[in-house]
């Protein structure tokens, strides 16, 4: 099975239905409901996507997607290694660079993000949803 590791903007954009981006990522998580793609998020997206949820909607909406959340995907930890690579990293963003560590050290098959341009330049691992769902096989 395909394992993918979803970044928060792709949770977001299904939990909360963003208009122009709610098709793709309802699309990824569909395929993840019906046993054709393992979902991952680290630990740290989890509650990010929680805290951000809690501000655009109220905060019992945001439980409730939460737990829809963790039904769906599966859990990896943040680790002080992670960290500490993000830290000691070039890239802009640690938050970027602590997903792509977890994900890395996951051994998943790939990252999708909205925010391809944030992460090292890793084009047959990184990608936004549309060119993932793209590269799929029928």
């Amino acid at each position: 099975m395909i394992s993918v590791f979803l970044d928060s903007d792709v949770i977001l954009d299904f939990l909360l239905k963003r208009e122009r981006f709610a098709e793709p990522a309802g699309a990824i998580f569909s395929l993840g409901e019906r046993g054709r793609l393992s979902l991952l998020t680290s630990t740290l997206s989890f509650m990010n996507v929680h805290y951000i949820a809690a501000t655009a909607t109220d905060r019992s909406t945001a439980r409730s997607l939460a737990r829809q959340l963790r039904t769906l995907v599966q859990l990896l930890p943040v680790s002080a290694e992670h960290i500490d690579a993000a830290c000691a990293s070039d890239l802009k963003d640690i938050e970027d660079y602590v997903q792509y560590a977890v994900a890395r050290g996951a051994h998943v098959d790939y990252l999708v993000t909205r925010n391809v341009g944030d992460y090292p330049r890793e084009p047959s691992f990184i990608m936004d949803p549309t060119v993932f769902l793209n590269t799929l096989p029928s």
